[in-house]
């Protein structure tokens, strides 16, 4: 049997070569892998489908314990963002090995994680640990399109073969570069994450000649009132979160992550204003859109919210309409607890000079629909990944440093032991 870091690393590779994108979501073959590797060591999976047709389908694996203490759930999504090749220098499904990096879509997002959670629970079963709580591995499909068919279907319909105290999931790194200039390795540990709400603006007016100009026409309305979007700047405002962020690195660095966590933020998306494909450079068009992607700070009222951007829209002949609200309550997961003191401890016999810090995710992850349910849920990922890295989720040549899986493999074994094993 090869050694478990090196495992994590073929596994990895495998999963990686599993095409996976979504749309259009098939993870069956996924789903397969996993329980395939899992039923070699003789534990027990159940396949769940949400849609059969389009190849949705959730994946559940358990290692029975005393029951002594309730579930702990590691948790994460197999599906992947699609690929423009022309982008890569390595193919995005074929796994590559190169300079100390192991590049493919998924990587980072977030088979990595699958993997680290594999490993944790072949151990356990190998070794034949006794636990005083179920551990529970659940894979599921369609988080990238917003989770409806994977988590949220689970939750919705399973809860009962489920029901974890705690969740393991996305939204922790070993960072380098998000929350201070200089490269002091930070762990963060996802405990809350911000609230997704996506609006359309629109304004019609009579089309026309483009030699012709009309007085009003609907791209110069929706540029002028974008134009004020732009210049608003959303107030600060420092929640429990970023006061404890800031309490454990003395203060929060002026970065671009650091911004996010700090304030409401708006994202002009999608900007549409044309006739015909190609677009016809002589034709007034007569509707003009947008798309803001705004992301709300835990507690944040999304009614208020939007009372104050048609303020700083100004403007009634734009229509506003949501295209996507939040479905969840915004809850902060407790971080006073000891699964959180034990992935401190255990992150620091490895690298002994980081800080750990809960933290605000600043996107969405799976994790809402169990914290909705009253599971504490922490965003995990114990290997460093430096902002350059980083940057690369849903880019191009994505890609994880071998050794940042290896350590993370080990310490991920051996938090879940500590914390699942018996006293």
């Amino acid at each position: 049997m090869s050694h478990p870091d090196q495992e994590a690393v073929q596994l990895l590779k495998e999963y990686i070569r599993i095409k996976t994108i979504n749309p259009p979501g098939d993870v069956t073959p996924a789903a397969d892998f996993l329980k395939r590797v899992l039923e070699k060591e003789r534990i027990p999976v159940k396949l769940y489908w949400s849609n059969k047709t389009t190849g949705r389908v959730n994946l559940l694996a358990r290692l029975k314990g005393s029951g002594k203490k309730a579930p702990l759930l590691m948790l994460h999504h197999m599906d992947v963002v699609p690929v423009d090749e022309r982008g890569w220098t390595e193919l995005p499904f074929g796994s590559a090995e190169k300079d100390g990096y192991l590049y493919g879509r998924g990587s980072l997002d977030m088979k990595n994680y699958g993997i680290v959670q594999l490993m944790s629970m072949l151990q356990l079963a190998r070794d034949s640990v006794q636990l005083d709580r179920d551990l529970l591995l659940l894979a599921v499909c369609d988080e990238e399109i917003g989770g409806e068919l994977g988590a949220g279907w689970m939750v919705k319909n399973h809860w009962d073969e489920m029901a974890p105290e705690f969740v393991l999931d996305e939204g922790g790194f070993g960072t380098e570069g998000f929350f201070t200039h200089d490269d002091k390795l930070i762990f963060s540990i996802g405990v809350a994450e911000k609230q997704m709400l996506a609006l359309n603006l629109s304004v019609k007016r009579a089309p026309g000649h483009a030699s012709m100009p009309p007085k009003e026409s609907a791209n110069f309305i929706l540029a002028e009132a974008l134009g004020r979007v732009a210049a608003y700047e959303t107030p600060e405002s420092i929640t429990p979160v970023a006061q404890a962020m800031n309490e454990r690195l003395g203060d929060l660095d002026a970065t671009l992550y650091n911004n996010a966590v700090r304030r409401n933020t708006i994202s002009l998306t999608v900007l549409n204003g044309f006739v015909g494909d190609p677009p016809k450079t002589n034709v007034i068009p007569e509707r003009s859109e947008a798309v803001l992607d705004c992301r709300l700070l835990p507690g944040q009222d999304k009614d208020d919210f939007l009372q104050e951007l048609k303020k700083v829209i100004n403007d009634e002949r734009i229509v506003i309409r949501p295209v996507m609200e939040p479905k969840q309550k915004s809850v902060v997961s407790s971080y006073d607890t000891e699964l959180f003191c034990i992935m401190e401890e255990e992150t620091a016999k490895t690298y002994p000079d980081s800080i750990t810090l809960p933290h605000l995710v600043i996107y969405g992850t799976d994790s809402r629909y169990f914290r909705e349910r009253g599971a504490i849920c922490y965003g995990f990922f114990p290997g460093p990944v430096s902002m350059e890295e980083y940057s690369r989720i849903h880019g191009n040549d994505e890609r994880i440093r071998v050794e940042s899986l290896k350590n993370a493999t080990e310490i991920y074994c051996n938090v879940v032991r500590r914390f699942c094993e018996t006293d």
